[in-house]
């Protein structure tokens, strides 16, 4: 294990899945740095799916292959009952989660998020991702943050607690509010991990590695509310590393990359090359 990095998988939807696997790709093929062999895989939401299917073991390029191909038949006919069989509600997931807009809460993310909806998707086909159902037991090295819908606080799975499957995680880290449905678990409710922050990369500090590596699709240019909040809960993230004496190195998109990323994988499967090649040109730009 290559105990000096942490790799830090952050927010991205679909298109962050390949995103990470291009930057994945680059960082074995342009330095000395094995993604497989991090002194933390930290994932959230789409980097939680990666995280954990790096820590399985899974090559890069059948990652990639199975998020062109999409979910099977049987998958797809799992999916559609599911959501037949759940009533749709416009009310709010958790409206007192409205509190953490004020000083000394959550912030803002974790806010909106409790005013939301629950969504009406099923979060079964995220735990699926290629790679996952392969842990038998907790990997030493993965980390997974979810936000519990009944209190606003971030649950790191794998650091708090490994009571539970690396694919309950996964579905946990990835339930986007009004989206997919909160994952259950132990009677509490949790949903995607990025409502308290993309990358949650402050937590690296506790690994006291060397160098922090931060794969970011969601802090990409954008005048959008929820990339502005994310650039700055990273900045703030990575002034914290940096005041512990930890190199970072942020890898994200840019501007001219958001029109690639869109729709994808409903529209246009086939530019999950383009957005790999995108991932490992972003990687280089920030080596350079």
């Amino acid at each position: 294990m290559d105990k000096r990095t942490a790799l830090v998988l952050g927010a991205g939807g679909p298109a962050g899945w390949v995103f990470h696997a291009g930057v994945a790709m680059a960082l074995a093929e342009e330095t000395d740095i094995d993604p497989y062999q991090a002194a933390l895989l930290l994932g959230t939401s789409a980097g939680a799916s990666v995280a954990a299917s790096l820590a399985a073991g899974t090559p890069l390029e059948d990652m990639v292959e199975a998020i062109r191909q999409g979910p099977s038949e049987e998958q797809r006919a799992e999916f559609t009952r599911l959501m037949t069989e759940r009533k749709r509600s416009f009310r709010p997931l958790a409206p007192a989660l409205a509190r953490n807009v004020l000083p000394g809460g959550t912030g803002v993310g974790v806010a909106v998020s409790g005013l939301l909806p629950s969504g009406w998707f099923p979060t079964f086909a995220l735990g699926r991702f290629v790679g996952v159902d392969q842990h038998v037991g907790w990997p030493d090295n993965l980390w997974i943050t979810a936000v519990n819908a009944e209190t606003g606080n971030t649950e790191v799975f794998g650091r708090d607690r490994t009571d539970l499957t690396v694919a309950e995680a996964v579905e946990a880290s990835s339930a986007v509010p009004a989206m997919f449905q909160p994952k259950i678990i132990d009677g509490h409710r949790f949903v995607d991990g990025a409502s308290a922050s993309p990358t949650h990369a402050d937590l690296a500090v506790e690994v006291a590695p060397d160098l922090v590596v931060i794969s970011s699709p969601m802090t990409r240019p954008s005048r959008r509310p929820m990339c502005v909040l994310a650039r700055r809960r990273l900045a703030a993230e990575r002034e914290q590393l940096e005041a512990a004496g930890i190199e970072v190195l942020v890898i994200e998109p840019d501007e001219h990359h958001a029109e690639t990323f869109k729709g994808f994988p409903r529209v246009g499967p086939e530019r999950a090359t383009d957005i790999v090649d995108i991932g490992k040109s972003a990687t280089k730009r920030a080596l350079a």
